[in-house]
Order: structure tokens, then sequence, then C-alpha cells
């Protein structure tokens, strides 16, 4: 899809069977106080949803629902009515709040002039025991070929990777997957400079395509500076 800069979000890429059903203690990570979660860019705000964004979120898939499938698994089935749309904010806002169960967050990019709703990112599949997680995003197809989609992925990865006593979630590592098919993301992903670290053949369904090659990509917090918001090496 060239239309639009989105990777999958997918819980449980790449991972065994075993870890889900009898995950370990491992490195015992916790997260920090998510009450109020907000990160600029020269060009944009990400943050927690707020009830008042319900309507310009809604309006803004509904817009761009042709452009998100067949990436999104989402964009199909969900967020068909307004409602839907408040519960999903609702949930994120509610979700921060049970920090022992915390495990993935939406947040959404604004415009830092003007506010204007532009898309999504967040983190997801947060893992204690590795103190690891992955991201993801989409931006909305009227706002596509700005280079927003890689400035918020930067973003991202830095709150992800910063320590907690600098405003971070304090993780090791960050994760990124997408398919080989969805060029679009690829040449996100491959901007950001960090390791290619899988390419599995026939491993990620994608509806209207079929079997694709899974993508992915990983970063350790050593490999990136969180104050410049990128790889301290291409790789």
């Amino acid at each position: 899809m060239a239309s639009i800069h989105c990777s999958r979000y997918a819980p449980g890429m790449a991972r065994c069977d075993s870890e889900s059903r009898y995950p370990a203690q491992g490195l015992g990570w916790r997260p920090p106080d998510l009450t109020t979660i907000r990160y600029e860019t020269p060009r944009l705000v990400i943050r927690n949803y707020e009830l008042s964004d319900i309507e310009a979120v809604f309006t803004a898939i509904e817009e761009c629902r042709p452009h998100l499938r067949p990436w999104m698994g989402w964009a199909e089935k969900s967020h068909r009515e307004i409602a839907e749309t408040a519960q999903y904010i609702a949930n994120q806002i509610m979700n921060t709040r049970k920090p022992e169960t915390w495990e993935n967050v939406g947040l959404g990019i604004f415009l830092k002039d003007g506010g204007t709703f532009v898309g999504a990112t967040g983190v997801h599949d947060v893992r204690r025991d590795t103190a690891s997680c992955e991201t993801g995003y989409w931006i909305h197809a009227l706002h596509r070929s700005m280079g927003y989609a890689t400035e918020a992925c930067r973003a991202s990865i830095s709150w992800a990777l910063r320590a907690q006593d600098d405003n971070g979630l304090g993780l090791r590592r960050v994760r990124l997957f997408c398919s080989k098919e969805n060029e679009a993301s690829v040449r996100v992903i491959e901007k950001l400079g960090i390791r290619k670290e899988l390419e599995m053949p026939d491993d990620y369904w994608v509806d209207g395509v079929g079997c694709t090659t899974r993508m992915g990509w990983g970063v350790m917090a050593g490999e990136w500076d969180v104050q410049r918001d990128c790889a301290t090496q291409a790789h």
C-alpha cells in the first residue's frame, strides 16, 4: 500500500507459544506513572487520548478506512460507530490507571501547529521479562508523504527507551514488524537506521493479499540516542 504509512500492531509476532502461556519473571520491569503521556517533535505532539478527541479520531478512521486496509486488520471491523471509538479511547485512558496489568497504550499524533489529529502510534506487547515492546503507527492519507510517520516513530522509540526518571518508559528494546508487501511502511522503518532482525516467508497473512513475508526490526537502548531521536550507528 503506497498511499499511507502503517505498521501492523500484532502482539505475539515472532514469539514462542510457551512464552505466552508460561511467562517468566525475567527482568521484572515495571511501568512508571502513565497518567500523562506527552512527547513532542519539531512538528508533532504525541499524547494520551482525551474524550474530546473522539469525533476527530472517528472521522479520520472513516476517511482513511480504504487506505488502512489491508495492513491494519482492525480497520475492517472496528470503529464502525462513533460509540466504538469512544469506548476505545476510554479504554486507552483507563488502562494507564492499572500499572499492575498494563502492557499497551495507543496514543494520538497531532500537529503542533493547530492541533489537527493526523494519526496514531503507541507501544504494544510490552514484555516485562525482557523490558521490551513493539511500536507502530498510521498516518491519515491527507497527511502522507510529509515525513510524519518517521518523525513520530523516532519519538516513540525514544520515549520507550528513555529512562523513567527522564519521563520515559525505561525499556531496553523496541521491536517493529510489518509485511514485506507493505512497501511504504518498510521504507519508513528503513529510514530509522535500525537493525533488520528477521525475514520470515509466508508467515504473515494479509487479507486480500495472502501469505506474505514477515519483516522484523529491533533496536536496543544502547543503540539509540534518545536526545536526538536516532540510531547511534546505522545498520
